[in-house]
């Protein structure tokens, strides 16, 4: 009995939560290591599938699923993984944000229609409770499995600031020093401006795609096969996108990834078939590589010693942006019964994005001395 917007706002509360929480998440991962970071995160996400189960309202769901799982999404989100694998990756940094990102699409493409089942089957509760208990398997993965990133002292020796007093760790005045001087380069709010359309764009679409679809007589089976179809487009498009970027450049291939979703959204604003919706859903799921894009360009940009900190800013630029369109979309229809209202800025936002994108220098990737792995743990 949930209005659209009502709805939409317990997504918009997870966005507004998930984007203020990398910047410290980030600094954390950037001075101490990424392995407890991430298991708190993947800890919280886990807890808050299996409470959702038990929704009795929707205020429940606005702080279960807003709050709880907002944390653990922010705290497990882009930030944490760039300041691990910018370590590990020195070459192939690019290549490797993006395959790590394509388990977003690929969790998409095989989750969504087994939740779909379940939902179908038993109930939406036995699919949260069924996922939750799923995700809670990767906590103990995470303390297993995870090390702590090789060293940077290639990067430490050249920097002013003073050595770690603690083995492994870096040294806060040296994060806030590289996080400053970000702040004031003209690359940081290119980058960040574009993603703040890019969050704005994904939430609106992913939150109310389905229901537009339905709402214009295509079925819900076909909407769904729609957004398998758009992670399974992100996983294709994140491998390759990423490694021609590694050999390219990251600009152009945002500038033509966010003019692809500008052209998405006027597929989607016409569509009235299912085979325009899957054309949506290809367009779609390909323009989603961008945001490995923006976090190599990031590395490219300002290095790799305080990229989680870095990161988390751009990060939070994007949620609340898409805090804005999940719930922008939401009221739109509300409103007027249409998505039209919210779907036309998500246009200009895309063209703002590959404007901001086309003024960036072209910082090819960077080539820095092999790191071997550190055998030292977290």
């Amino acid at each position: 009995g949930w209005d659209r917007s009502s709805f939409a706002l317990a997504l918009s509360i997870f966005a507004v939560v998930s984007g203020v929480v990398p910047p410290f998440a980030g600094r954390l991962a950037d001075r101490y290591g990424p392995r407890l970071v991430l298991t708190a995160g993947a800890l919280l996400n886990a807890v808050g599938m299996i409470l959702m189960a038990f929704t009795p309202n929707l205020w429940y769901a606005y702080i279960v699923y807003g709050v709880v799982i907002g944390l653990g999404f922010g705290v497990a989100g882009q930030s944490v993984n760039a300041a691990l694998l910018s370590r590990w990756f020195a070459r192939r940094r690019g290549m490797a944000l993006s395959v790590a990102s394509t388990g977003l699409g690929a969790g998409q493409l095989v989750l969504v229609p087994l939740a779909t089942l379940i939902i179908v089957t038993v109930s939406w509760r036995a699919a949260f409770a069924i996922t939750g208990l799923a995700a809670l398997t990767i906590v103990p993965l995470c303390l297993v499995l995870l090390r702590r990133p090789p060293p940077m002292e290639e990067e430490q020796a050249a920097s002013d600031a003073p050595a770690p007093s603690t083995p492994g760790c870096l040294p806060a005045e040296l994060i806030r020093m590289q996080t400053r001087a970000a702040f004031r380069s003209r690359s940081f709010w290119l980058l960040a401006g574009g993603f703040m359309g890019c969050g704005f764009s994904i939430y609106l679409l992913m939150t109310h795609m389905a229901a537009l679809a339905t709402d214009r007589g295509i079925s819900a089976g076909q909407a769904g096969t729609a957004l398998g179809l758009v992670g399974g487009m992100g996983v294709v498009s994140g491998v390759l996108m990423g490694s021609l970027s590694d050999r390219i450049g990251r600009k152009h291939l945002l500038v033509a990834l966010y003019l692809m979703r500008a052209v998405a959204v006027l597929v989607l604003m016409a569509a009235d078939s299912a085979a325009a919706l899957y054309l949506f859903a290809v367009l779609f799921g390909i323009s989603r590589a961008n945001g490995a894009l923006v976090a190599a360009a990031v590395i490219d940009f300002h290095g790799r010693q305080a990229v989680g900190s870095i990161l988390g800013y751009v990060t939070t630029g994007h949620q609340l942006f898409a805090a804005l369109g999940a719930w922008v979309g939401g009221l739109a229809f509300d409103r007027t019964g249409s998505y039209t209202l919210a779907l036309a800025p998500c246009v200009a936002l895309m063209l703002g994005a590959a404007f901001a994108s086309a003024l960036l220098d072209e910082r090819r990737p960077s080539v820095a001395v092999r790191l071997q792995p550190s055998a030292v743990g977290d």
